[in-house]
């Protein structure tokens, strides 16, 4: 079965070092484990977010989309795995959906790239912008199937390749919702958080066309 969720808790670190670097390279982070999932989201919202990033930067120099498949490119690590390399990060941006919608996708202003959503209980990277190697000269391939879901609120459902399903493997949920409710888990420090918070005035609203 394409239902594939690592485990999370017992995951293969040996000899693992996975690099993300945002495009212009000013943002780099290590990861020292395989993402416990990866996958393209087709939702109205991650796709909206990723294309109207794609729109105010692709003149940017250095600029790389967070697109890939149609979908919003993801790659899920326990925060125990990532360090930031960045001492001094430069400026970063962040995207609400909507009025009302909750300010989560984080991106580089540096050169616009999407950076990922940062949770006390888990990083959720750009994967289009991970690495073998720190230099970023050669691409990490995961090693897990990069299932596309949410095709169900995709704009246009019948482009969504295979895998594809209408929400997500059974399997994913599951390890979405054991890696948010467990309180013994690892959990993103309180000083990295904070180095990551963008200020309420220069959150940016992704306008909602699909209702």
């Amino acid at each position: 079965s394409d239902c594939v969720a690592y485990n999370h808790t017992a995951r293969d670190h040996a000899d693992m070092t996975i690099y993300w670097r945002c495009g212009c390279g000013k943002v780099q982070l290590e990861l020292s484990a395989e993402p416990w999932s990866v996958g393209n989201c087709h939702c109205h919202s991650c796709v909206a977010s990723s294309r109207f990033l794609d729109e105010k930067y692709k003149d940017q120099e250095n600029y790389a989309s967070s697109i890939a498949d149609g979908g919003s490119a993801g790659a899920f690590f326990m925060p125990n795995d990532v360090k930031v390399l960045t001492e001094e990060l430069p400026p970063l941006g962040c995207l609400k959906v909507g009025k009302d919608g909750k300010a989560v996708r984080k991106y580089c202003k540096c050169c616009g790239t999407q950076f990922g959503v940062v949770m006390p209980q888990m990083w959720a990277l750009n994967q289009n912008l991970l690495y073998s190697k720190k230099e970023g000269s050669e691409k990490y391939v995961p090693k897990m199937p990069v299932n596309n879901v949410m095709k169900k609120f995709a704009f246009s459902p019948e482009e969504v390749p295979e895998p594809a399903f209408s929400i997500a493997p059974i399997r994913l949920i599951i390890s979405f919702v054991s890696v948010i409710i467990n309180p013994f888990g690892a959990r993103t420090e309180k000083d990295v958080m904070e180095k990551l918070e963008v200020d309420t005035s220069l959150v940016e609203e992704v306008p909602i066309t699909w209702e």
